[in-house]
């Protein structure tokens, strides 16, 4: 909180909504804050964002974006860093080095989501919500490859009131409903992998999803059914935040160039964008990698969530110094702090 109080003119100020209403954000803004204070340059971005927060309640998620990238590279083991000037060029947003000297260009943008991908995902919700049943002994698997008409939400609407347990309905052309028996532990609400995507699935499309269930109680001893809705966005909005960077590279000549992409507004894209880029990494030779994020909170932990992919086809490969132990996994990562550490540390608080 006192690393925001300390922005330029926010020192008598306070949250339209509250302190504790808003103590998320503030939280997040305050951990990016402090994990950079102390790099060069970063003055100018923190006056635009005090400038950002008085005008409007909050920073720009794109000039959030840029501190908040930087603020994680420190947490991934950058000893040094600091903010390229803006010149007539077009240049990187920071210059950072991890140990051994081992510098790179870092790049950072912002992924959003398109009205396209609103809507889906809206239909997918509502449809979710229309044939969810707690009275099932089965899950609802729906795939939907595109925006379905009307007409194609009546009839899953009723094949969903007549399906029964291990069958398949559906038009494999645009849409599918599996009823699948439930095999997940009472307390798993999903498990990576679980809905392979269908041999049918158009190739220009990624696959997101959204569920519908409860809960199980302390003494159950089934998971309850669910209802899980996997629904088709053009691949354009996982691939164009990257495409744009590398297409126009930024980085300095024999230097690892590496892309920041913040997905926080982008659903499912820690697992998309690994796939739908795999094609494109041996055009992108400037890219040395590219690094997924954003942040999070919860009750007791402030950090990140992210995914690091190398470019094996680059003309300069990322330094070992970033990538041992973090590149190319399969798994999301999170690098945080506790937040009772930052009880005891004023200046951190």
């Amino acid at each position: 909180m006192e690393s925001v109080e300390r922005l330029p003119g926010l020192d008598k100020w306070s949250p339209s909504h509250g302190f504790e209403i808003q103590r998320t954000e503030l939280i997040r803004w305050g951990h990016a804050l402090w994990m950079t204070r102390s790099l060069p340059g970063v003055e100018s971005l923190q006056q635009t964002i005090a400038g950002e927060i008085l005008a409007s309640g909050r920073p720009a998620p794109e000039t959030f974006a840029e501190l908040d990238g930087a603020a994680l590279c420190v947490a991934l083991g950058a000893v040094a860093a600091g903010r390229i000037p803006r010149g007539s060029d077009r240049t990187a947003d920071w210059r950072m080095v991890w140990p051994g000297d081992a510098n790179l260009d870092l790049e950072i943008t912002i992924a959003k989501r398109k009205k396209k991908h609103m809507e889906r995902a809206a239909f997918a919700t509502d449809l979710a919500n229309a044939i969810f049943a707690l009275d099932r002994d089965f899950d609802l698997v729906v795939d939907l490859a595109d925006s379905a008409l009307p007409k194609d939400r009546d009839m899953i609407l009723e094949k969903a009131e007549t399906i029964a347990s291990g069958q398949t309905q559906g038009d494999s052309s645009k849409w599918q409903m599996r009823a699948l028996q439930i095999t997940r532990a009472p307390t798993v609400l999903y498990s990576g992998g679980q809905d392979p995507q269908p041999s049918w699935w158009p190739a220009d499309q990624s696959r997101c999803f959204v569920f519908k269930s409860y809960v199980a109680g302390p003494d159950a001893h089934h998971a309850p059914p669910q209802v899980r809705i996997c629904f088709g966005v053009p691949y354009d909005s996982y691939v164009n935040p990257i495409m744009r960077k590398a297409d126009a590279p930024q980085g300095t000549e024999g230097l690892p160039f590496l892309v920041a992409v913040d997905i926080a507004d982008l659903p499912g894209a820690f697992r998309e964008i690994p796939r739908v880029v795999s094609g494109f990494l041996p055009f992108w030779r400037a890219v040395s990698g590219i690094l997924l994020f954003h942040s999070m909170m919860n009750v007791d932990r402030v950090g990140w969530l992210w995914r690091l992919l190398r470019n094996p086809h680059a003309d300069v490969a990322l330094p070992e110094e970033l990538c041992a132990g973090r590149a190319d996994l399969e798994d999301i990562m999170e690098t945080g702090v506790q937040l009772t550490e930052y009880k005891s540390n004023s200046e951190a608080v």
